[in-house]
């Protein structure tokens, strides 16, 4: 007896002991100060949209490249020198690409055509600068026949070049440009309809 006695005094204090532990702590728990309540900072908002557009290349938003808003006409920030002021027709683009085909640029010129149009991301092809874009969509025959016409008939320099640049493009497409449509099937919508405006100069989209 003596033996099944003592194994069950034990198991007795130790389940005493156990209990008065738990009763302790949850003593200990219950008295602690509350804690004040924790002062919550609200993070700067963080734009979480990707930069892709519909799972192509990046978006280039008007404001990305940095146009003026449609039908804005803006001093050239250099020289004061006003630009021009832009139609966004079809007329008036078809005009640009026989710019580019008529009107020929010293090596001079051809540098700050480049320097102007370097700065700003091709429109359909945002991966690459418009002084080259990816193709020589009508878009950017365009863009490089205004240019050759600003330089030597206007005398503007590559910032004034610019510009005007953004400015015609903001008027030719209000809603902006995706940046992708060369990617999305874009070549052969109208450049008002975030297009290349086709590849054929007879047929200006």
């Amino acid at each position: 007896m003596r033996f099944h006695i003592v194994p069950a005094i034990v198991a007795l204090g130790l389940g005493l002991a156990l209990s008065g532990c738990a009763r302790s702590e949850g003593s200990v728990q219950g008295s602690a100060p509350s804690a004040s309540p924790a002062t919550h900072l609200s993070a700067p908002a963080v734009d979480q949209r990707s930069p892709s557009h519909a799972g192509h290349g990046p978006a280039v938003s008007t404001a990305a490249m940095g146009q003026a808003a449609p039908g804005q006409i803006v001093p050239a920030a250099a020289s004061g020198v006003a630009l021009p002021a832009f139609s966004g027709t079809r007329e008036e683009t078809a005009r640009f690409i026989e710019y580019f085909r008529d009107i020929p640029l010293t090596p001079e010129q051809e540098r700050i055509k480049v320097q102007a149009l370097t700065a700003i991301p091709a429109p359909c092809c945002a991966e690459n600068p418009l002084a080259t874009c990816c193709c020589p969509c009508n878009m950017a025959k365009a863009a490089w026949g205004l240019s050759a016409w600003l330089i030597t008939q206007k005398g503007f320099g590559a910032e004034q070049v610019r510009e005007a640049t953004r400015a015609w493009l903001a008027v030719a497409n209000p809603g902006g440009f995706s940046g992708d449509s060369c990617h999305s099937g874009g070549c052969a919508r109208k450049i008002s309809q975030n297009g290349c405006g086709g590849m054929n100069e007879a047929e200006v989209l």
